[in-house]
């Protein structure tokens, strides 16, 4: 009896290695593959607190859902250019809750030298517009934590400000 046993060890070992290796394909397929990533865009950027060397901005990032199931994300990381040029990264390591085909806007502190911030004003010109592209990751909150990569670029459109949009005689 002990020797039919040892025979089909070999079959044994493969049947189990196959169901394993499905079953694991049907849950990563369970928890990535059929996620579309959330829809990230830049919502709006303002001044937080000034320093000499470095300046705090707050960047509101808009997250939107377009899954018809409710996304649980654990954190956000992004790179964040302006003018095609290198200006901040930063990370959302708040948990949230995206409802299915939801939308909610989340404020992130980044801290930007002030150089760079300098340049970046000097750089707008007339043009009175901000060119961006967002790169990064959602990871969401699940057993292997699966990450989804996201890319915005877009034009966010400045305030005229009266008196300093008028070109001097």
């Amino acid at each position: 009896m002990w020797g039919c046993i040892r025979a089909a060890e070999p079959w044994f070992r493969l049947v189990a290695g196959l169901l394993a290796g499905l079953s694991l394909t049907a849950c990563g397929g369970l928890l990535g593959s059929d996620v579309d990533p959330p829809e990230v865009s830049l919502a709006g950027l303002g001044f937080g607190e000034p320093g000499l060397f470095e300046q705090q901005l707050r960047v509101d990032l808009r997250l939107r859902n377009p899954n018809n199931f409710d996304l649980e994300i654990d954190r956000v990381t992004f790179n964040l250019e302006l003018n095609d040029k290198p200006f901040a990264h930063g990370r959302a390591n708040e948990g949230l809750d995206l409802p299915a085909l939801g939308e909610t806007v989340v404020p992130v502190t980044i801290n930007v030298p002030t150089n760079d911030l300098i340049d970046r004003v000097t750089e707008l010109g007339t043009e009175h517009r901000l060119d961006y592209r967002l790169t990064g990751e959602a990871e969401l909150a699940s057993l292997f934590s699966a990450r989804v990569p996201f890319h915005k670029e877009g034009k966010l459109a400045l305030p005229r400000l009266p008196g300093l949009d008028q070109p001097k005689p």
